[in-house]
């Protein structure tokens, strides 16, 4: 036994092994021998223990806990640890009540690092009859090293199981403490995974006045584990909050709650905010059940009013129309849209007649009007080189090469369109891409025969003339 301690370290090692051939008949021996032996031998004989196991040998190995080295014994529980994946459900069933009868007898007031090696050792074996003890250790009146391995135990512990009324009487408190320790951080964890009881909803709201953001997102989840009225309406509240990290929080948790749709509508029709009216109109689409049609009516006079005005909330009722129905959306723009252009209020058009690209049945007809609408818009000048994209260039381009779509027959019956809008038209057509020249030779020659007098038809066959000579 004096070779444990021996300081060849090969020496030591040889000792270890031999003293662990001999089994239990070493036990004994070596309790009498740790009374007056240094750290070096205590780690030496927590070796051989773990290697002849059983009852006396795990009590002999507990003792060893009580000499108050730190070191000694965090290598100490490190070895149990290890030891542990070599155990049968039986012999780990000795091991924790031995510890559970050690721990007891503990005064942690008196033999502290006693007491956390005990709370390391039951976490490690992570047996939720643990759990009883172990809570009596997360309160403010122990050591703040006590209750931080009181936690972490218990994170092992109450793996995969329901917290009492009681345990959650003994960590809420906890989040409610001025400092931001690991304490806090090691509740938070515990509590997240876990359900709290329904009448804990007053302390959430409690807490979201804490001076800790984290403790502040803790609570809006959890909130989402309710459907009460009030806590709808706490959530609601908080989507206004300048803090991301809160609003977003806040919205996670409505997703949660399907009873918080009624409010959330009211408060999207009433919101003037953009970013919030976004918010909003990202939840409400996942809530199931169909949409009744006066509340998709109140959402399009809602968007009119805000395209009208051309405020940025337009987005984000729109976002929210195409999610719930779209095929409601899609023919309130494109009958407002039509409505307009025949108005000849263009500019207004284009503001209904655009986001129908982003629909995909989006229609031939309406990709005309919208052709129309922004042609309207555009400077028909002919003399120079265009300086400028003319979008509504592209969009009978991507008709004509549809041969469904008649767009020169169209264009000819369109009310809308003046001569020189057609000129310009064909002008472009014949100077632009060949795919589209044909059909601006067909405008420029409609042009010509239909007004050859007036100066648009001379102007039309002037350039069919020069294509003549320069093909």
């Amino acid at each position: 036994m004096p070779l444990l301690q021996d300081h060849e370290k090969e020496t030591a090692e040889r000792a270890v092994r031999l003293l662990s051939s001999l089994g239990q008949s070493v036990v004994r021996p070596l309790v009498q021998q740790a009374k007056t032996a240094n750290r070096t031998w205590h780690l030496r004989a927590a070796q051989v223990l773990c290697a002849v196991r059983g009852k006396a040998a795990w009590q002999a190995l507990l003792q060893l806990l009580l000499v108050g080295d730190t070191e000694v014994n965090k290598t100490i529980c490190d070895l149990v640890a290890t030891t542990l994946r070599d155990l049968d459900a039986k012999e780990q069933e000795g091991l924790s009540g031995e510890i559970d009868a050690f721990a007891i007898a503990l005064n942690p007031q008196e033999q502290r690092t006693a007491t956390i090696s005990a709370i390391r050792l039951l976490g490690t074996l992570g047996r939720p009859q643990a759990r009883k003890w172990l809570i009596g250790f997360v309160g403010s009146e122990q050591h703040h090293s006590i209750r931080f391995h009181a936690l972490v135990a218990l994170l092992h512990c109450l793996r995969g199981q329901e917290l009492h009324k009681a345990e959650v009487a003994r960590l809420l408190p906890l989040l409610e403490e001025k400092e931001f320790s690991d304490t806090v951080r090691l509740t938070l964890d515990l509590l997240d995974a876990h359900e709290l009881p329904e009448e804990y909803q007053s302390v959430l709201a409690r807490l979201l006045e804490s001076p800790h953001v984290a403790v502040q997102k803790f609570a809006l989840r959890k909130m989402g584990e309710f459907d009460s009225p009030a806590v709808v309406r706490t959530l609601v509240q908080q989507l206004d909050d300048q803090d991301t990290a809160r609003r977003d929080a806040a919205a996670r948790s409505l997703r949660k709650i399907p009873a918080a749709r009624t409010a959330l509508i009211k408060e999207f029709l009433a919101c003037e905010e953009p970013s919030k009216a976004w918010v909003i109109a990202e939840i409400l689409p996942i809530y199931e059940g169909k949409w009744r049609r006066d509340t998709l009516e109140e959402v399009w006079k809602r968007l009119e009013t805000a395209l009208a005005a051309e405020e940025r909330i337009a987005s984000a009722h729109l976002h929210f129309l195409k999610q719930v129905d779209p095929a409601y959306t899609y023919a309130q723009f494109a009958a407002r849209g039509d409505k307009l252009k025949k108005a000849k209020k263009y500019k207004e058009a284009v503001r209904f007649l655009a986001p129908l690209k982003e629909f995909p049945t989006w229609t031939a007809e309406d990709k005309f009007a919208l052709a129309v609408s922004q042609l309207k818009l555009h400077a028909h000048d002919v003399v120079s080189a265009p300086c400028r994209h003319d979008p509504a260039l592209d969009l009978f381009t991507d008709l004509y090469r549809s041969s469904a779509f008649p767009v020169f027959e169209t264009l000819k019956k369109e009310k809308g369109l003046e001569p020189e809008d057609l000129f310009y038209l064909g002008f472009r057509f014949v100077e632009g891409a060949s795919e589209a020249r044909s059909l601006g030779e067909d405008v420029l020659e409609f042009l010509a025969e239909k007004y050859p007098r007036a100066k648009v038809g001379k102007n039309a066959k002037n350039k069919l003339k020069l294509l003549n000579q320069s093909a």
